[in-house]
């Protein structure tokens, strides 16, 4: 597999949610934000859902 495929790869979909939402969590973390207990228990629900589906379904 050459350098090209590996960065198209890389790139998918999959990758993009799942390094979009952990900055988004990393964000929330070590920012000074304070956001309400419903917003942050909702958000780490979907992170956990999404990222638990992209790493556990079969591909096929």
């Amino acid at each position: 597999m050459n350098m090209k495929e590996k960065l198209a790869k890389l790139v998918d979909v999959k990758s993009i949610v799942t390094l979009g939402l952990t900055v988004c969590m990393a964000g929330l973390l070590f920012s000074g934000v304070e956001p309400s207990k419903e917003v942050l228990a909702l958000f780490c629900t979907s992170y956990g859902a999404i990222i638990t589906y992209f790493f556990t379904r079969k591909e096929g």
